[in-house]
């Protein structure tokens, strides 16, 4: 792992590639000119890292049910080749999103010049020698929660105002939530199943040594793992008793992403259901409330005046179309429909709808005690990525912590296969439209010349194997032997 890792990071270094170019570049972009022979290269990698993976999980898996003790004392090792693997990735262009560029540039933008990413475009700031890096986002407000800018803050208060100081502070910051979320389920977290030999060791293999975690939450600096560091941090405290922190803790999730909301709720009823009477239930869900509405209230009060400063976070919930299962539908309607005329609010408001209905049977099951707290989340995220509007491809880092702790065939199965499928995604839809698809004569001059562009074919071509297989493979292999997938973890 490690070595593939050092190559990717030879061909893709963030340190001189971010003070070459007058734009963010994507990896097609990288390898467009004299380098299109790494490109197979690339995906070969890809290919070993979740192969090794695979291979260390169910090596680690085999001994922590022959001889557990001996498997707690390889926690640290496991531990320590992530955290090389991670800093190694520091240095690593980000080669498929430019989020953690524009994490330090709206950073920057608000230290120097006052404008809060909550409220003031980049736009705004033409003068800032950085701002070409905005790209298609300058003039769109930060859709992250006021946590997360108020937490970006700190490094560029520091002192960090080069772009490229900006992008590695950024990623350190996710290298130190990284290294948080291991030492929480390697250290303190119980698993949430009764499924024999899912040990710590198993546990923080599956999370520290996936080459999702490690390529998108390092690599590429998303984040999302500050997000996931508390959402994991809260479900331990839970697991412990600690309701009221966990709560807290939930509450700052959201903060930095509003993604985190999800499992607001879901707190709340596990919360109330184990009160043992009305007046405790009532106690503690007055002060559930209180929690985040003061915890929340504050932090967004920081960043700019209400309701302004919500806009972002609206957007992020209501206003993004793209790369989902919700979206081919879209598209597909308004390639058919005779004036092409269809939006995509009803077909939102269905999904939503859907949504909520099975939001709903997961709070009845977990007030019920049919399914644990990490379980109910596993599943409510799942469901979001597969009904929501939008997609991209680090999304399913968001199911990593949940599994992590309830550690079944079930959950494995779903996250690594929507790992290696997203993964894969992105060099299919740039380099396979860019270097084939768009210039293909057939497609061009033949029976789909009329439909022949980018988002409606890469979107019809890509999005069903990439949620088909995690949606699909693990059932097919319950099928093939329902008392091993059910019963152990099977991998």
């Amino acid at each position: 792992m490690v070595s593939i890792y050092l190559v990717y990071l030879i061909f893709f270094p963030l340190v001189p590639t971010i003070y070459h170019s007058d734009h963010v570049l994507e990896i097609e972009q990288m390898l467009r000119v004299g380098r299109k022979w790494f490109a197979p290269l690339y995906v070969l990698g890809l290919g070993a890292l979740f192969y090794a993976f695979w291979r260390e999980l169910h090596i680690v898996h085999k001994l922590s049910k022959e001889d557990p003790e001996a498997a707690k004392s390889l926690r640290i090792w496991i531990l320590g080749i992530g955290v090389l693997c991670g800093t190694i990735l520091i240095g690593l262009y980000p080669i498929t999103a430019l989020d953690v560029v524009l994490y330090a540039v709206r950073a920057r933008l608000w230290a120097l010049y006052g404008g809060s990413p909550m409220l003031a475009l980049p736009a705004n700031f033409p003068q800032d020698p950085y701002i070409r890096f905005a790209g298609e986002y300058t003039k769109q407000v930060s859709p992250y929660g006021p946590g997360w800018e108020l937490l970006a803050q700190i490094p560029i208060r520091l002192g960090i105002l080069d772009i490229g100081g900006g992008v590695i502070a950024m990623k350190m910051i996710s290298l130190i939530s990284y290294i948080s979320i291991a030492v929480l389920i390697g250290w303190y977290a119980r698993q949430d199943t009764s499924q024999p030999g899912v040990s710590n060791l198993t546990a923080i293999t599956f999370f520290a040594l996936n080459p999702m975690v490690l390529m998108e939450a390092i690599g590429n600096g998303h984040n999302d793992m500050v997000m996931l560091a508390l959402m994991t941090l809260g479900l331990v405290l839970w697991q412990r008793g600690r309701w009221a922190w966990a709560a807290i803790a939930l509450t700052l999730a959201t903060l930095i992403k509003i993604t985190g909301l999800i499992l607001i709720p879901l707190v709340g009823v596990a919360v109330l259901t184990a009160a043992p009477n009305w007046h405790t239930r009532i106690t503690r869900g007055l002060s559930l409330a209180a929690i985040f509405l003061v915890v929340a209230g504050i932090a967004y009060r920081l960043t700019g005046p209400f309701p302004d400063v919500f806009a972002g976070a609206q957007h992020a919930m209501f206003g993004r179309w793209g790369y989902a299962p919700t979206h081919v539908i879209l598209l597909i309607a308004q390639t058919v429909s005779p004036h092409g005329n269809v939006t995509g609010l009803g077909l939102a408001e269905v999904t939503r709808g859907i949504f909520i209905l099975y939001f709903a049977y997961l709070l009845i099951r977990l007030a019920r005690g049919d399914i644990t707290l990490a379980q109910a989340g596993f599943m409510a995220y799942f469901s979001q990525l597969l009904l929501g509007t939008t997609f991209r491809i680090w999304y399913p880092m968001w199911l990593i912590p949940f599994a992590a702790l309830s550690l079944t065939s079930h959950t494995y199965w779903r996250t690594f296969l929507f790992s290696l499928t997203a993964e894969l995604s992105i060099f299919v839809y740039l380099i396979g439209w860019r270097w084939v698809l768009d210039s293909w004569d057939w497609g061009l001059n033949g029976p789909l010349k009329a439909y022949w562009n980018f988002w409606l074919v890469m979107t019809v071509i890509t999005v069903p194997w990439v949620f088909g297989i995690p949606l699909f493979g693990p059932m097919l292999q319950k099928w093939k032997d329902p008392q091993q997938f059910i019963h152990s973890l099977w991998i």
